[in-house]
């Protein structure tokens, strides 16, 4: 994948369109724009949903827009160039796709968190600096966000990853493995770890079922005990990263990157990667016409998703027992069952 450089990519164009940037006519025009490379942030400096003026670095662009920006280009390059995971630009649910927009809008606009990815595609804003073709995916961010206490625009770009590898969204999974990603751009290392580095794998049925019942805690009981029992270490190392990572600041100067640790990207990047095999076996069996909304969420997915975690998972944990998918006519709830070895 090419990478326009930083220097060169960032383009500043105020007052490029008047139009709303979602078919909600209630919502605040983001009329102002900011292009790095193919990331496109959309935003407003007055009323409703107004980013901060601070402007430290005298660019003429609002600080906060610039580092949203750069927080979520360094997401995607760590993660698709540097990790090599499954590229959203690159991935057969998402071909043509050209950019990523991202709006910069109250909270209160959007549900009241402060990020959403959106999983469908779409026909870009006309900007000067795009093609009239070009279609995007789309995140919003809280312009309550400050990027230099939250990494939630990465959190929201690693979202975009997931989609692109697999239609499987329960949010055990979902959110539990952003929230793993989110250490890569964070400080303090993998954070908590609530279940045992040692196991045992798979976890027995009750751990099971209280897990598939969870959203962002999920990473500390499943998601950060695989990271620390596959990756004692987790430096990504000057070699890794380049010098543009390396470089990277916001703009007050603080580095984009704050530890330079994530433990365990070489088994979440299979597991991605095997669940977008299990997603396959998951809408045959499960006897889906399509990847609906319900579906996407469907409790009968977790054990799909939980064996290809378990199978990449062995291919870096030797003890790790066999793992077996109940019958979808005999269960429905997302049960799943394990032998002893």
């Amino acid at each position: 994948m090419q990478s326009a450089r930083l220097t060169i990519a960032a383009l500043i164009v105020m007052l490029a369109s008047t139009s709303v940037d979602a078919s909600d006519p209630k919502k605040t025009a983001l009329q102002e724009h900011y292009v790095l490379d193919r990331f496109r942030v959309f935003y407003t400096n007055d009323g409703n949903g107004a980013v901060t003026q601070d402007d430290v670095d005298k660019s003429g662009v609002p600080d906060q827009v610039e580092n949203v920006a750069r927080q979520i280009w360094a997401a995607h390059h760590l993660y698709c160039n540097v990790l090599n995971f499954p590229d959203p630009f690159e991935s057969e649910r998402y071909k043509g796709v050209t950019c990523i927009q991202v709006s910069l809008r109250d909270r209160n606009e959007m549900g009241g968190g402060n990020g959403i990815a959106f999983s469908s595609s779409q026909r870009a804003r006309l900007i000067p600096e795009g093609k009239k073709e070009d279609r995007a995916l789309v995140i919003a961010i809280a312009s309550q966000v400050d990027p230099l206490n939250n990494v939630t625009p990465a959190h929201e770009l690693f979202h975009l990853i997931q989609y692109g590898a697999t239609y499987f969204k329960n949010p055990w999974y979902l959110e539990g493995l952003a929230r793993w990603s989110e250490h890569g751009l964070g400080r303090d290392g993998i954070g908590d770890i609530k279940y045992s580095q040692q196991g045992p794998w798979p976890q027995n049925n009750q751990q099971f079922q209280q897990m598939v019942k969870m959203k962002y805690d999920a990473e500390y009981i499943l998601w950060n005990p695989i990271a620390a029992s596959t990756d004692r270490d987790g430096l990504l190392t000057d070699q890794m990263l380049g010098e543009e990572l390396l470089s990277l600041q916001y703009c007050d100067g603080t580095p984009v990157l704050r530890d330079r640790l994530l433990q365990g990207s070489e088994v979440m990047r299979e597991i991605l990667i095997e669940l977008g095999k299990q997603d396959d076996i998951a809408f045959e069996e499960l006897k889906y016409e399509k990847w609906t909304a319900e579906n996407q969420r469907a409790p009968g997915n977790a054990p799909y998703l939980y064996k290809g975690i378990m199978d990449a998972l062995r291919r870096h944990v030797s003890d790790v027992g066999p793992y077996e998918i109940p019958n979808p006519d005999r269960s429905t709830t997302g049960e799943a069952t394990t032998k002893e070895k």
